[in-house]
Protein backbone atom coordinates (compact mmCIF):
# COMPACT_ATOMS: atom_id res chain seq x y z
CA UNK A 1 0.00 0.00 0.00
CA UNK A 2 3.05 1.99 0.50
CA UNK A 3 4.84 1.65 -2.48
CA UNK A 4 1.35 2.60 -4.42
CA UNK A 5 0.98 6.09 -2.60
CA UNK A 6 4.40 6.80 -3.38
CA UNK A 7 3.88 5.43 -7.04
CA UNK A 8 0.51 7.96 -6.99
CA UNK A 9 2.29 10.94 -5.44
CA UNK A 10 5.44 10.95 -7.51
CA UNK A 11 2.91 10.84 -10.30
CA UNK A 12 0.90 13.73 -8.95
CA UNK A 13 4.18 15.45 -8.79
CA UNK A 14 4.98 14.84 -12.43
CA UNK A 15 1.53 15.85 -14.31
CA UNK A 16 1.66 19.00 -12.04
CA UNK A 17 5.44 19.84 -12.95
CA UNK A 18 4.52 18.73 -16.84
CA UNK A 19 1.09 21.08 -16.67
CA UNK A 20 2.79 24.03 -15.31
CA UNK A 21 6.00 23.64 -17.82
CA UNK A 22 3.23 22.99 -21.28
CA UNK A 23 1.04 26.12 -20.07
CA UNK A 24 3.16 28.77 -21.19
CA UNK A 25 4.36 31.90 -20.60
CA UNK A 26 1.83 34.62 -19.48
CA UNK A 27 0.56 36.92 -22.46
CA UNK A 28 1.67 40.30 -22.03
CA UNK A 29 -1.22 42.93 -22.99
CA UNK A 30 -1.40 44.75 -26.03
CA UNK A 31 -1.93 48.71 -25.33
CA UNK A 32 -3.55 50.96 -27.01
CA UNK A 33 -2.71 52.85 -30.20
CA UNK A 34 -1.90 56.32 -29.26
CA UNK A 35 -4.60 58.99 -30.11
CA UNK A 36 -2.12 61.85 -30.38
CA UNK A 37 -0.66 63.19 -33.73
CA UNK A 38 2.08 65.46 -31.97
CA UNK A 39 4.23 63.85 -34.53
CA UNK A 40 4.47 66.68 -37.66
CA UNK A 41 7.34 68.17 -38.70
CA UNK A 42 8.37 71.88 -36.93
CA UNK A 43 7.19 74.78 -38.51
CA UNK A 44 10.90 76.38 -39.60
CA UNK A 45 11.29 78.46 -42.77
CA UNK A 46 14.39 78.95 -44.38
CA UNK A 47 16.32 82.20 -43.26
CA UNK A 48 16.47 85.52 -45.16
CA UNK A 49 19.82 87.32 -46.31
CA UNK A 50 18.22 90.69 -44.61
CA UNK A 51 17.67 89.36 -41.22
CA UNK A 52 21.14 88.44 -40.55
CA UNK A 53 22.98 90.62 -37.87
CA UNK A 54 26.77 91.41 -37.56
CA UNK A 55 29.20 91.16 -34.60
CA UNK A 56 32.66 92.18 -35.00
CA UNK A 57 32.17 91.38 -38.91
CA UNK A 58 30.85 87.57 -38.02
CA UNK A 59 27.40 87.39 -39.32
CA UNK A 60 24.57 85.78 -37.33
CA UNK A 61 21.26 84.55 -37.78
CA UNK A 62 18.55 83.76 -35.29
CA UNK A 63 16.20 81.34 -35.44
CA UNK A 64 13.07 80.76 -33.58
CA UNK A 65 11.92 77.09 -32.77
CA UNK A 66 9.43 75.15 -30.64
CA UNK A 67 11.09 73.38 -27.00
CA UNK A 68 11.87 70.53 -27.36
CA UNK A 69 13.04 70.54 -30.91
CA UNK A 70 16.47 69.41 -31.75
CA UNK A 71 18.32 70.66 -34.44
CA UNK A 72 21.53 69.36 -36.65
CA UNK A 73 23.82 70.97 -39.04
CA UNK A 74 23.99 69.10 -42.60
CA UNK A 75 27.10 71.19 -43.41
CA UNK A 76 29.93 69.07 -44.31
CA UNK A 77 32.62 70.73 -43.88
CA UNK A 78 31.06 71.92 -40.08
CA UNK A 79 30.88 75.81 -40.59
CA UNK A 80 27.40 76.43 -40.07
CA UNK A 81 27.54 76.46 -36.28
CA UNK A 82 24.52 76.60 -33.85
CA UNK A 83 23.60 76.71 -30.47
CA UNK A 84 20.60 76.99 -27.95
CA UNK A 85 20.74 81.09 -26.96
CA UNK A 86 19.41 80.78 -24.17
CA UNK A 87 16.56 82.93 -25.11
CA UNK A 88 12.85 82.37 -25.12
CA UNK A 89 10.89 84.82 -27.32
CA UNK A 90 6.95 84.34 -27.31
CA UNK A 91 7.52 80.59 -26.11
CA UNK A 92 9.95 79.74 -28.85
CA UNK A 93 13.58 78.76 -27.96
CA UNK A 94 16.33 80.86 -29.78
CA UNK A 95 18.81 79.19 -31.74
CA UNK A 96 22.07 81.36 -33.20
CA UNK A 97 23.41 80.11 -36.39
CA UNK A 98 26.57 81.21 -37.67
CA UNK A 99 28.93 80.31 -41.01
CA UNK A 100 30.38 82.48 -43.73
CA UNK A 101 28.97 85.36 -44.93
CA UNK A 102 27.14 85.34 -48.66
CA UNK A 103 27.05 81.51 -47.76
CA UNK A 104 24.14 79.08 -47.93
CA UNK A 105 23.93 76.25 -45.38
CA UNK A 106 21.59 73.55 -44.87
CA UNK A 107 20.14 72.83 -41.00
CA UNK A 108 17.69 70.22 -40.05
CA UNK A 109 15.09 70.14 -37.50
CA UNK A 110 13.60 67.02 -35.70
CA UNK A 111 10.42 67.20 -33.47
CA UNK A 112 11.84 65.13 -30.51
CA UNK A 113 8.22 63.49 -29.85
CA UNK A 114 9.23 61.55 -33.48
CA UNK A 115 12.45 59.82 -31.75
CA UNK A 116 12.14 56.55 -32.30
CA UNK A 117 14.37 56.24 -29.57
CA UNK A 118 11.34 56.92 -27.46
CA UNK A 119 9.73 54.15 -27.98
CA UNK A 120 10.57 50.92 -26.66
CA UNK A 121 10.42 47.73 -29.18
CA UNK A 122 10.15 43.78 -28.44
CA UNK A 123 8.05 44.09 -25.15
CA UNK A 124 4.88 42.20 -26.93
CA UNK A 125 2.61 45.32 -25.88
CA UNK A 126 2.57 46.16 -29.62
CA UNK A 127 2.25 45.00 -33.12
CA UNK A 128 5.31 44.82 -35.30
CA UNK A 129 5.81 48.28 -36.65
CA UNK A 130 5.16 50.08 -33.63
CA UNK A 131 6.88 51.21 -30.26
CA UNK A 132 5.60 51.33 -26.79
CA UNK A 133 5.01 55.14 -25.80
CA UNK A 134 5.86 54.77 -21.83
CA UNK A 135 4.90 58.36 -21.39
CA UNK A 136 2.14 57.74 -23.08
CA UNK A 137 1.33 54.33 -22.09
CA UNK A 138 0.40 53.84 -25.78
CA UNK A 139 1.69 52.45 -28.76
CA UNK A 140 2.81 54.62 -31.98
CA UNK A 141 4.40 54.05 -35.28
CA UNK A 142 7.80 53.46 -35.41
CA UNK A 143 9.25 56.34 -37.27
CA UNK A 144 11.03 56.64 -41.05
CA UNK A 145 14.06 58.43 -40.86
CA UNK A 146 12.92 61.76 -41.82
CA UNK A 147 9.26 61.51 -40.50
CA UNK A 148 8.66 64.71 -37.69
CA UNK A 149 11.80 66.56 -39.77
CA UNK A 150 12.00 69.35 -42.10
CA UNK A 151 15.84 71.22 -43.75
CA UNK A 152 15.85 74.35 -44.08
CA UNK A 153 18.57 76.92 -45.66
CA UNK A 154 20.21 79.10 -43.53
CA UNK A 155 20.94 81.86 -45.52
CA UNK A 156 24.25 83.93 -44.24
CA UNK A 157 24.11 87.59 -44.98
CA UNK A 158 27.52 89.96 -45.63
CA UNK A 159 28.80 92.08 -43.19
CA UNK A 160 29.76 95.94 -44.00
Amino acid sequence: MKKTNYILLAMTVFVVIFASACGGAAKVEQAPACQSTSCAAPDVKDTDTVNTFCVEKIPYQNISITPGTTFESLDPKGELKCEDSGTVVDGKTVITCTGKQLWTYELKFTNSACSASALTTGTGQCQDGSGFDSANNCCAPLSTANAGSVTIKVNMGACP
